[in-house]
């Protein structure tokens, strides 16, 4: 009886611990963000600025050679400065999303308001207390306080309250934070993440409001893309993936394993080369509805021609070029260029956009040479295009085929679903008032995500420090 006597007053105190544990639990970064939103990220702020040669020292802000700091930049680098400096604020714990009415908001936890509003005194102007929030403005940007949390929003000060105000309220009935898939990819030990979700925030608000008059769960059904990166030896390294939002990968359909045979017509001067496996499951409105929007009427009359021959592909898209002569890069004019396409499709297909071609060509008045093995010769463009059935594609080219070419692309495309490779020497090239420095890129894909990896040619700056420069 004595043991049941106490276990009653133990349980109370127990139950009382839970309650206080609950009660008092720690607001995190994500809990003011909803779950609605359309694009949101994480950014190690602090750190970010230092690689890229912004630094804060003896209380003034100072930036790599050759910057001329924007006003946003400045109000950025001394607030960061000062806020770890005084440790109000961890800066590189600095949540940023995009909503439906596309305003960039940024967002920092506070550990005390007064002190906050002090330190950033010569930073922010701060001007009247609006419910809450204390406001200011700094960078062109709205800045809001309360007692736990600092929003600066790129809209005017009339309208920041109202933006914040409307966040905080979706994200009580969800936040990200109640994610798990998504709030452990946000929170993942990286420079930068980012999740971009798969259908439009105002168009996913109405779905969940009516799946949760049903007692359903839509966030579990909602499909993000992410996005990593970070910086290792002195290269930007990211990867990508789609996942639900309880963090359960989600496979791309419609891909395939590319055939690296279509590499072996690619010369070694070639340094731009895009490849990716599909199957009949690909779904090309991905692509067609983005070329249609900014096409006029005659794109989406192409497109609904040509959609039913990619809809038939079921194999290697490919595409790969380099510069034929000194002018490349300064005159971007399909002669200054090689290239070589191939496409995947049945024979019937092929032999019916070949017979299209020549009906087109005649019509033209031009008569089209044979080469040989299937393949004609096509003058246009002041060269001549090789076009024909080359091992089972429809091949393109303003170069002979050969399949016996070397180069260096194999480590890059063997064994992947799909490939980009970009190797330019330099920038300035393009335009005067582009950078010196060239870019070295290239991405893989697999069946679940994607890899990313970023260099810079010619350059000897820390890469951020060099990117930085170049925008500026």
């Amino acid at each position: 009886m004595k043991l049941k006597r106490l276990s009653l007053p133990m349980l109370a105190v127990v139950l009382l611990g839970v309650l206080a544990v609950s009660c008092s639990k720690e607001r995190k970064l994500l809990d003011a963000i909803p779950s609605t939103v359309e694009q949101a990220g994480v950014i190690r702020l602090k750190t970010a600025l230092e690689q890229a040669g912004c630094k804060y020292e003896n209380g003034q802000a100072v930036y790599p050679s050759g910057i001329e700091a924007t006003e946003r930049l400045a109000a950025i680098v001394e607030a960061v400065g000062k806020l770890d400096e005084a440790g109000i604020c961890n800066p590189d714990e600095t949540a940023w999303t995009v909503g439906d009415k596309q305003m960039l908001v940024m967002t920092m936890l506070v550990s005390d308001k007064a002190k906050f509003k002090d330190v950033t005194a010569g930073t922010i102007e701060w001007s009247d207390e609006t419910g809450d929030y204390s406001c200011g403005v700094a960078g062109g940007m709205s800045v809001l306080l309360d007692s736990k949390q600092v929003w600066f929003v790129d809209a005017s000060p009339s309208d920041a309250v109202g933006i914040v105000e409307s966040m905080s309220k979706d994200a009580e009935k969800s936040s990200l934070a109640s994610m798990t898939g998504i709030a452990q990819l946000l929170e993942s030990d990286n420079l930068l993440n980012v999740v971009v979700r798969q259908d439009f925030a105002a168009d996913a608000k109405k779905k969940k409001d009516k799946k949760e008059a049903k007692g359903e769960n839509p966030d579990l059904e909602t499909t993000w893309a992410t996005f990593t990166s970070n910086v290792k030896d002195n290269k930007l390294v990211g990867s990508s993936s789609f996942i639900k939002a309880d963090g359960k990968p989600v496979a791309f359909k419609g891909l395939k394993e590319m055939n690296p045979a279509v590499l072996a017509y690619v010369p070694e001067s070639f340094n731009v080369a895009f490849g990716l496996g599909v199957s009949p499951e690909f779904d090309w409105s991905i692509v067609t509805k983005s070329v249609g929007a900014v096409g006029g009427f005659q794109t989406q009359a192409m497109l609904s021609v040509i959609t039913p021959y990619l809809q038939s592909i079921d194999g290697t898209i490919f595409l790969a070029a380099g510069p034929a002569n000194s002018e490349a890069y300064t005159d971007l004019d399909p002669g200054n260029w090689h290239f070589v396409m191939m496409v995947s499709l049945p024979q019937k297909k092929i032999n019916d956009i070949m017979g299209m071609v020549r009906s087109s060509l005649f019509m033209a008045g031009v008569s089209p040479k044979e080469y040989k093995d299937g393949v004609m010769i096509v003058p246009q463009y002041g060269m001549n295009l090789y076009m024909g059935n080359v091992d089972g594609y429809l091949a393109v080219s303003n170069m002979p085929f050969e399949p016996n070419r070397q180069n260096a692309l194999t480590p890059v495309f063997n064994g992947k679903n799909g490939a980009l490779y970009v190797d330019l020497p330099t920038l300035k090239e393009f335009g005067y008032m582009l950078p010196d420095f060239g870019v070295k890129l290239s991405v893989q894909v697999n069946s679940d995500n994607s890899t990313m990896e970023l260099g810079l040619n010619g350059s000897d700056r820390p890469i951020l420090e060099a990117i930085l420069t170049a925008l500026l």
